[in-house]
Order: structure tokens, then C-alpha cells, then sequence
């Protein structure tokens, strides 16, 4: 198993250890497999980012709000995960929801401090690019190996020694993509969060107010890439958005762009389909059509965790 495969495997089963998670996905599954279909293809899985509002809804009943059904957030939060996880399968993207899954040099870099006070940034889900190199294409039985003289007794019954995944993202670490996504089921009273939240991280702080980025020697902007995005789903279904509003305008030119769990409206969001291309092209080493068609016949036994079969 590659690096990059492993953390997406410790990732989404952590999804489906939490109690909202194991609420909702029955529900959830039923409604995936009614849109994809018994023979679906690279292109059906890539286009759920057109429903995923559609699907999350389906756990809501009537007169009673999301959160009480599903965890609100939490639930979409987890979705979002799964559903950026599924279609960045064979790739080195990984999409990362419980924050203590993140290697210690990477939580470094996107830490905010505020004169002596430290705090995570509103990161719900952290999306890693492995770099292109030999390590994170191979077995990391491997990687053992050739770094014995380094970490000694590393590996643990095929479990990913924490010491080694923080040692070789110190290594390599300005090879490194990270994204931070933010994810909201509310846009009208959650958009000006992300606004701000990628200003400080574009300026890289701001000094005369004593804001910094990063500690322990690791700043997002030593690393190769960074993208700070946002995805809604958005649950105030009466709000007419139109280019003009001001929840749009608020998130219009984040680093990473806007997005929502509906087909892509012009000058308004897009769909999570396209966050891929827009965000994570480089980690395929193919393309992304190419990886989930060749994962698909996989989904039933090296993938079953995503328990979409």
C-alpha cells in the first residue's frame, strides 16, 4: 500500500466510525446507488457532485431542521470528505477530516498565531498532494527499508508509524500541496468566515497586528502549492443567489475557489465536481477519469470502505 493510499483508507474509515456518519450513510447509500445506477462509470461517480445537496437532504424530515437529523455540519462535513476521497482514488490527494490524521508538519503550517495564542484555522477537511517521488509510489513496506538507518522500528503490523509520516513530510515538505476546505451547510451566515480566514493566509499575516503564520519552521507558503476553498450545501434553500449577493461576493475570489453540492451556477458557485481540475490536477498520474475507471472494479474489495457497493 503507497502512502498517499494509506491515508486515504485511515481517513474515510474514520468517516464511518462517528455515530452521524453511521446514522445517515444507509440513508445516503440508497440515494447514491439509485443515481449511479447498476453499471455506472468514471463519469457517474465524478457527477454525484452535482447531487450531493440532493443526497445530504435525504436524511432531513419534515419540519424538523438538518442539524437535528444529521449532525448538520458534522454530516456534510464527513460527505464532503467521502465524496473528495472517492474521486481522488489512485491519486496522491488525500482528503482528511479528523485533524489529528494530519502530519504534525502540515498542522504546523496552517497554524494561525495570534501574539502567543495559537489556533487550527476553520480547516474542516485538509487535502494533501504527496509529491511525485519514489516513496509515495511504492509500498511503504519499502520506505521502511531504505530509511532504516533514520527511524528504527517504524512499522507496526502494517500500520503507518506516526514518527515516520511526520519525518518524511519534514523531508519533503516543499513538494507538498495542501488545501483547506471549509465546509458550511449555511452561506448567508457562515461566508464572510472563509473571506477572511484566506486573507490572513494570502498575506501571510499580518505583521502590524502581530499575526503570523505557521510555527516549528513550517509556513503554507514554503510548501508548493496552497488553496483555501469553501463548500456549502447551501441548507437556506429559500435564498435566491445571484452574482450580486453578498454571500457570493464574500467568497468569489478565494484561493480555491466556491462551491456547493448542486451543478455549477455561473458567477455564483460550482460544482464540487470541479474542484479537482481547479485544485488537485497535478496528484493523478493519469487523469482523474482515468484513476476512478481503473478503480472501479476495486470498489468492492481493496476499496470497500467507501461501502458505496
Amino acid at each position: 500500500m503507497t502512502i498517499p493510499e494509506y491515508f486515504r483508507k485511515i481517513s474515510v474509515e474514520s468517516l464511518f466510525s462517528t455515530a452521524t456518519m453511521q446514522n445517515c450513510w444507509p440513508v445516503w447509500k440508497l440515494s447514491i446507488n439509485e443515481i449511479l445506477g447498476e453499471s455506472f462509470t468514471e463519469t457517474d461517480i465524478i457527477n454525484l457532485g452535482d447531487h450531493l445537496s440532493e443526497i445530504f437532504r435525504s436524511t432531513g424530515g419534515e419540519g424538523r431542521g438538518q442539524s437535528e437529523v444529521s449532525g448538520g455540519g458534522t454530516a456534510w462535513e464527513s460527505f464532503v470528505c467521502w465524496y473528495i476521497n472517492l474521486c481522488t482514488i489512485g491519486s496522491r490527494t488525500v482528503a482528511i477530516k479528523k485533524m489529528s490524521l494530519v502530519p504534525r508538519p502540515i498542522q504546523d503550517a496552517i497554524t494561525v498565531n495570534y501574539g502567543n495564542f495559537a489556533c487550527n484555522t476553520e480547516s474542516d477537511i485538509t487535502v494533501i498532494t504527496f509529491p511525485d517521488l519514489s516513496d509515495y509510489n511504492t509500498d511503504f513496506e519499502d520506505l521502511v527499508v531504505r530509511n532504516n538507518g533514520v527511524l528504527i522500528d517504524v512499522m507496526l503490523r502494517n500500520r503507518l508509524n506516526t514518527d515516520l509520516s511526520d519525518y518524511i513530510v519534514s523531508r519533503d515538505f516543499d513538494d507538498y500541496e495542501i488545501g483547506v476546505i471549509q465546509c458550511k451547510t449555511n452561506w448567508n451566515d457562515n461566508a464572510q468566515i472563509p473571506m477572511l480566514w484566506d486573507m490572513i493566509y494570502s498575506a501571510n499575516g499580518f505583521s502590524g497586528r502581530n499575526i503570523t503564520i505557521g510555527r516549528d519552521g513550517f509556513n503554507i507558503h514554503d510548501a508548493k502549492k496552497f488553496t483555501y476553498s469553501f463548500v456549502t450545501v447551501p441548507s437556506n434553500q429559500r435564498t435566491r443567489y445571484g452574482s450580486n449577493s453578498v454571500a457570493v461576493k464574500r467568497v468569489t475570489n478565494l484561493s480555491g475557489g466556491n462551491y456547493w453540492g448542486k451543478p455549477s451556477e455561473q458567477h455564483v458557485a460550482r460544482s464540487l465536481k470541479e474542484i479537482f481540475t481547479n485544485n488537485f490536477q497535478s496528484g493523478y498520474p493519469n487523469n482523474i477519469r482515468t484513476e476512478i475507471r481503473n478503480a472501479i472494479p476495486k470498489l468492492e474489495e481493496d476499496f470497500a470502505y467507501f461501502n458505496i457497493i
